[in-house]
């Protein structure tokens, strides 16, 4: 059966630098399904039964595993999934505001306000840009 152990240990550590603590964290966990050989013998002097018993949860053990594994698996493709959504469909939106922008700006210049539709053509293309690079640089971060 699972055996565990904790150990947790302070130290004060004397630098050049000054005084401070280090902890050290060790757990150490078993986990075989069955008992080893001398507690096998000893349950089966209080019940003749238990070998029968503790092969019964192995096996329940041994399908309980895999289905645990899928369902992680299942919950991760879906993580994956929603984030490729949701950038998609950021891009998407980002393209329309762009677009909807330049389409206000050319009707600025078409009506005859030639600065104002520039300067905002401007903007919207210096936004744009900034979004793209604000992205890629966060992106390169994260590796």
């Amino acid at each position: 059966m699972a055996k565990q152990q904790r150990t947790q240990k302070q130290t004060t550590v004397d630098h050049k630098n000054g005084n401070g603590y280090q902890q050290e964290h060790t757990e150490v966990f078993d986990d075989n399904l069955l008992p080893d050989a001398t507690e096998i013998q000893k349950l089966k002097e209080m019940d003749p039964e238990i070998m029968t018993w503790l092969k019964a949860r192995a096996e329940k053990e041994q399908d309980f595993r895999p289905a645990a594994f899928n369902h992680r698996t299942t919950i991760l493709e879906n993580d994956v999934k929603g984030s490729i959504r949701i950038n998609t469909m950021g891009i998407l939106f980002a393209f329309i505001i762009i677009m909807s922008g330049m389409a206000f700006s050319a009707f600025l210049v078409h009506y005859g306000s030639i600065i104002a539709g520039t300067i905002f053509s401007g903007f919207t293309i210096v936004y744009a840009a900034s979004l793209f690079l604000r992205k890629k640089r966060n992106t390169s971060n994260e590796k």
